[in-house]
């Protein structure tokens, strides 16, 4: 334990950084329940279960085993490592052992997280013979396929994503999931956002083709409302099975502020430190630049880093996991393709560059450390950002904080059109079946000539719709996906295009898989980049662009504190125009460039329209500055209020006084839904944020954005801090004006 207790020392000593706050967690084992053979009523499951060293049950083990029993829908919520899976697998197995015609549905968020997970519910179905699971994934070879089949488990272990392509392209699986009795979702919190409607529509189809009624069971470790969150997936009813904040060992929780030094070179002083005493450890971020940016940082500095995160090819992240399992990595790189308990070994501590996008993310990811009963440590570095700044104010509130409520929105335009499309294809649709709203989606895709009416009435898909779909089988997102290239034409990573037209612009420096590569052009549905001689990048770039809201329907409306509030309909277009070269690391701004041709990018969704005055004593780029800088610091202010990442809301200003919030994903993803019934609160904080910063008049810690298209010019903190302090004072007067003026974003 000494070099533990030297890491501390040499934590507290440098004189690069405050230690702003030291959060001591002790190990907290979840309330003890009644021995396993008072609530297992089979005695090869209770044999089992002892062979694990498992004598008795927790409280909420048992709690949930009986009301599974008796037939009723639960959700548990119960942290890492705490036996979840017994809770929901052991009256599964009861049920199964005397029921030989029932299938229990195992659906776990990714195809990895699913394999993971099962040798440990191999481990009770080996003991009965004849009892076989299976593993149904894009990965499952053809002869297993072929044998799920002829010979079906009884319990199948999938993704939302094989669900989904299944049901409406094979007739054998949609009669191996009509036997389903049992519906199980772990690790339910990343249903959110638009892969949470998604999967909100594959169980409603899911549903609809089981013999009876199924049971839905949810788990998460971290779900702030998880009766509500529960009722809207299953879309039924839940009761809530809450184990408490637990802990298997003990972890020291820092908050850091950097001072002599960069939060990048903090993050690479702190991994150093770490690794020259042996400890492996895990580095958290959340953008897939900043992730292959530290690792090629810390090449440099001699620490052996990997990156794991999404837009990797699948062999290339297995093959990550498993150098880090087997200890031939000081350290991995991820963004948040590493919150879900993937087994990649003991780690020992975790570096979180910047507060996570929610509380709940923080709790996943200080989760990885400290598992196996050792000491662990998490270091939270802050930044150069509003929010650090707010949370180095106020590091109890940091701390104090519940888990974040999780968003789900099923109405999403983009991703209903797919599975109302999907649904048909299922088996045969009654408009009876559909909402209101689903209805006046599926007579826009008869128009298409998605959807067709069949002789006794049903809706069927065309020729069109199945094309249709083949091409929209990705449940990560909506709308187009972007093939990056080398110049041989071979494929090494995808990005939507929505992302992609502001990364791999014509010119622009892209980081993937370790190195860097320039973009050399960018053709609709490809990009093309050739590899750069250096692994360090010799500059970056971040995209000039503009973007322009076309109001649609209004949903509610109302007025906040003087101010005019709608929740509309929007179609949003992005254009980006030009880009700045900057240094690397340091980030100084080289020169400032036009494209050829400027890329677009349009699609529709939902936000909040927030009407202020403008100042009559103000000219129009005061105003311009004013409103621009209460857009910043709105959607800063979202983010601590609701929990939202940084990229889930996008925002765009009107000297008018005209402000438009909304979601960044195509068809909405229902974060600034929520924003609308906080928004009281919301106004609060982005004052907070203004008055509170000591620079001249706008800067990183206030109002300075890095997802600005304008580069963070006409900005002013003042100008903003007089409108918001109005706000405040009640002294605003609702009104509609005509909107004018360049947007701004």
């Amino acid at each position: 334990m000494a070099y533990r207790d030297e890491i501390l020392e040499a934590v507290r000593n440098d004189g690069g950084h405050k230690v702003v706050y030291v959060y001591y967690e002790e190990a907290r084992e979840p309330e003890p329940g009644p021995l396993v053979e008072e609530v297992i009523r089979e005695g090869v499951l209770v044999e089992a279960l002892k062979s694990r060293g498992i004598a008795r049950l927790y409280k909420f083990q048992a709690e949930a085993i009986r009301k599974v029993r008796d037939g009723r829908n639960v959700f548990i919520v119960a942290g890492t490592g705490v036996g979840k899976t017994e809770a929901f697998m052991l009256p599964i197995l009861e049920r199964l052992l005397t029921n030989a015609s029932e299938v229990a549905v195992l659906i776990y968020p990714t195809k990895a997280l699913a394999r993971d997970q099962l040798d440990r519910i191999d481990w009770y179905i080996g003991r009965v013979f004849g009892f076989r699971v299976g593993v149904f994934d894009g990965d499952t070879p053809e002869e297993e396929r072929r044998r799920i089949l002829l010979y079906p488990p009884r319990v199948l272990v999938t993704n939302p994503d094989m669900l989904h392509l299944s049901m409406h392209s094979s007739t054998g699986y949609k009669d191996l999931f009509a036997r389903a009795k049992y519906v199980v979702l772990d690790d339910a919190h990343v249903y959110s956002g638009v892969f949470g409607s998604h999967v909100y529509y594959v169980l409603r189809r899911f549903k609809r083709l089981l013999r009876e009624k199924p049971l839905f069971i949810g788990a998460s470790a971290t779900v702030g409302n998880p009766s509500e969150f529960a009722e809207k997936l299953f879309g039924e009813e839940a009761e809530v099975i809450d184990a408490g904040r637990t802990r298997k060992a003990p972890v020291f929780h820092v908050m850091l502020s950097p001072r002599t030094r960069s939060r990048s070179s903090e993050v690479l002083w702190l991994l150093k430190k770490l690794s020259e005493r042996g400890l492996k450890t895990i580095v958290f971020v959340d953008s897939h630049r900043l992730a292959e940016s530290l690792a090629i940082q810390a090449y440099n500095v001699g620490v052996r880093a990997a990156v794991h995160r999404a837009g990797l090819l699948p062999e290339e992240r297995k093959r990550i996991e498993r150098t880090v399992k087997a200890g031939e990595l000081d350290a991995v790189i991820a963004t948040p393709t590493l919150e879900l308990g993937i087994d990649i070994g003991d780690l020992d501590a975790a570096i979180l560059y910047g507060v996570p996008p929610t509380f709940s993310k923080y709790l996943q990811r200080a989760g990885r450390v400290g598992r196996r009963h050792r000491t662990g440590y998490v270091f939270l570095v802050l930044g150069n950002d509003p929010i650090s700044a707010y949370y180095e104010r106020n590091p109890e509130d940091f701390f104090g904080q519940a888990p974040d409520p999780v968003f789900l929105e099923p109405e999403n335009y983009e991703v209903v059109k797919i599975h109302l499309v999907a649904m048909a294809a299922d088996a045969p649709l009654r408009l009876s079946e559909l909402s209101q709203w689903e209805r006046l989606q599926a007579e826009e895709l008869l128009r298409q000539g998605y959807l067709r009416v069949s002789g006794s009435g049903l809706l069927v898909p065309t020729r069109l719709g199945m094309r249709f779909l083949r091409e929209h089988d990705n449940l990560r997102g909506v709308g187009d996906q972007v093939k990056i290239v080398n110049e041989g034409g071979r494929v090494i990573g995808y990005r939507e295009k929505q992302m992609a037209i502001k990364e791999l612009f014509p010119g622009a420096i892209y980081l993937h898989g370790g190195r860097s590569y320039l973009s050399l052009r960018f053709e609709g549905e490809r990009a093309v980049v050739k590899p750069l001689p250096s692994r360090t990048p010799p500059v970056t770039t971040s995209p000039l662009f503009y973007t322009v809201p076309e109001e649609g329907s209004v949903h509610f409306e109302r007025e906040v504190m003087g101010v005019r509030v709608s929740y509309l309909d929007l179609t949003v277009t992005d254009v980006v125009y030009g880009y700045v070269t900057k240094t690397f690391p340091e980030g100084q701004v080289i020169n400032q460039r036009l494209l050829e041709s400027g890329l677009q990018y349009k699609f529709k969704t939902r936000g909040l329209l927030l009407e202020f005055q403008p100042r009559a004593e103000w000219s129009e780029v005061q105003n311009a500055e004013a409103f621009h800088a209460v857009e910043h610091a709105l959607i800063y202010a979202g983010q601590l209020v609701l929990g939202a990442s940084p990229t889930d809301m996008g925002g765009i200003s009107f000297p008018s006084g005209h402000i438009f919030i909304y979601d960044s994903f195509p068809g909405g993803s229902g974060v600034t839904k929520a924003l609308y019934y906080k928004l009281e609160h919301a106004l609060r904080k982005a004052f907070d944020i203004v008055s509170r910063c000591t620079c001249e008049d706008g800067c990183p810690r206030c109002i300075f954005s890095p997802y600005c298209g304008n580069n963070n010019k006409i900005l002013s903190r003042r100008r903003a801090e007089r409108v918001l302090g109005e706000v405040m004072a009640l002294k605003l007067k609702a009104a509609r004006l005509e909107r004018s003026g360049r947007p701004l974003v």
